[in-house]
């Protein structure tokens, strides 16, 4: 089936919608259940507030996140050259980082959990796209792992053999699935964060695999294969997901249930599939869907320090999370709509003016 839709209103919703998981995971809970987080810290300290658990499992949107990227990527990079396939990928995550970073390290510096130093160290390695800590902000340890997986994309257009695509999904998706079945047989335990097997794809390959696999039976065919390495992949995600609860469950010194962010993430991909067979053209998507990086971005450590700010002048806390939502919502939309456009434009007559010339 020919590629004829450029825009996917049900992906970008979904994927904001997965951010705004993520961020009201950090509010309403990860402040108070992990001290030791940089949200909490961030926050100058709030007290447990057990009836906003119910939220401790959007951490997993982050797992969406992956398995959108994989769809995303392979749509945008079957028909492009591996020079305009970097460009693409300079251009989307650059922008972002150089407006958000800054703001980040300011907040680290202005509620103490930083010094100057310290402060230009973590930010020059977070513009940097450095894939090992420190970084401005926890939450760009992502990063790292998408990078990897444009990587492996783009080596494949350099060699001209993008139509081995699938194939190398599959073998993504099953030494992840592998790996991730070999951690519960042996008890792997020690290797739940290791940085290296992030940045392999060891953890979070599956979830590429799958976003790879979506949109291959999207627009070229569904065959039993493929159904089959989908559902395998499922699998290996869903036991990185419960390695995941058990990693929280240590952090927080409590038993973190298994089945709520396992039927999140299964309801999620279910959610994409369905609504890439839904005409939703409007274009407000697109701008909502790019509101999502700056928001993962910025909500962290500013939103959590604005978040202890409005407590400590009184606000109820249940009161300033919807706050401090809507206020990392509109901030991600100054950044998509005014600040991302210029930056952009100024790589256009810098980094990327001799190919503007050469056209």
């Amino acid at each position: 089936m020919a590629q004829h839709k450029t825009t996917f209103g049900g992906v970008d919703i979904l994927r904001f919608l997965a951010a705004v998981m993520v961020m009201f995971y950090h509010y309403g809970f990860w402040v108070w259940a992990f001290p030791d987080g940089v949200s909490a810290r961030s926050t100058g300290g709030i007290p447990p507030h057990p009836e906003m658990a119910f939220v401790g499992s959007g951490w997993v949107g982050v797992q969406v996140f992956f398995v959108i990227s994989g769809f995303v990527i392979a749509f945008s990079a079957e028909n492009s050259t591996p020079l305009k396939f970097f460009e693409a990928r300079v251009r989307r995550l650059a922008p972002a980082v150089w407006v958000c970073a800054p703001i980040s390290a300011i907040v680290l510096l202005v509620v103490g959990l930083s010094w100057p130093t310290d402060a230009v160290v973590r930010l020059a390695r977070t513009a940097l796209f450095v894939p090992f800590e420190p970084w401005v902000d926890s939450v760009y340890w992502t990063l790292g792992i998408e990078i990897a997986f444009y990587a492996i994309v783009w080596i494949l257009l350099r060699l001209g053999r993008f139509d081995l695509m699938e194939a190398v999904a599959v073998v993504i998706g099953l030494v992840s699935t592998l790996f991730w079945c070999l951690y519960f047989a042996f008890g792997w335990t020690d290797l739940a964060e290791t940085r290296w097997l992030q940045l392999t794809l060891a953890h979070h390959g599956a979830f590429f695999a799958v976003g790879v696999l979506i949109w291959l039976m999207r627009f070229k065919a569904v065959t039993v294969p493929r159904l089959g390495f989908c559902a395998l992949f499922l699998g290996g995600g869903v036991l990185q997901i419960v390695s995941s609860v058990d990693v929280h469950s240590i952090k927080v010194e409590a038993t973190m249930p298994y089945a709520p962010p396992v039927i999140v993430f299964l309801a999620a991909v279910a959610l994409m599939a369905w609504s890439l067979r839904l005409d939703l053209s409007w274009r407000g998507w697109r701008r909502i869907g790019l509101m999502t990086y700056p928001l993962y971005l910025l909500h962290d450590v500013v939103g959590a320090a604005l978040l202890g700010a409005l407590i400590r002048a009184g606000v109820p806390y249940l009161v300033s999370i919807p706050i401090v939502g809507a206020a990392m919502i509109a901030a991600s939309w100054l950044v998509a709509a005014e600040a991302e456009p210029r930056i952009r434009l100024l790589l256009d007559h810098t980094l990327f003016r001799y190919r503007l010339k050469a056209a």
